[in-house]
């Protein structure tokens, strides 16, 4: 659960590449069989976590209530030969009532269409983030952990 006691800043050059995309990938286990799915995210900056859309019955939010640990990734979507930046990232799908409000303004400011899509919103606590940003060969690299 995210108080304020274990809130840690994610640094401004990762939080910035998160919050200049918008679609990620999230991979997930239910005993010996992974699944991978992608989504559209919004971000609370101060908790460090995604917030997506999805639907109880989709196999990957089956999957998840028996094991909610996640791993997934996010690239840019400006990549080139001389440029590719992305994420790989940790973390635990809840079901985060006490940022119900907050979720729910920030997923649908961004995405007003997805009222009309049907599923509810998912909290994605980030744990471990590893920052990859190569230009011109020059690879630069961060990594934050909660």
């Amino acid at each position: 659960m995210v108080t304020a006691s274990n809130r840690m800043t994610i640094s401004k050059e990762i939080l910035a590449f998160i919050v200049n995309n918008k679609f990620g990938s999230v991979c997930c286990t239910s005993g010996n069989k992974p699944h991978c799915f992608s989504c559209f995210y919004a971000v609370l900056e101060e908790e460090g976590c995604l917030v997506f859309k999805s639907s109880e019955n989709s196999t990957h939010m089956q999957m998840i209530a028996e094991n909610n640990l996640v791993a997934g990734t996010i690239i840019s979507s400006e990549i080139s030969m001389s440029k590719i930046e992305g994420i790989q990232f940790e973390g635990i799908i809840e079901n985060k009532d006490s940022l119900g409000i907050r979720a729910a303004k920030a997923y649908y400011l961004r995405y007003p269409f997805a009222v009309a899509v049907p599923g509810r919103l998912w909290v994605l606590e980030l744990n471990t983030i590893k920052y990859t940003n190569t230009t011109n060969g020059i690879k630069h690299k961060k990594t934050w952990e909660r």
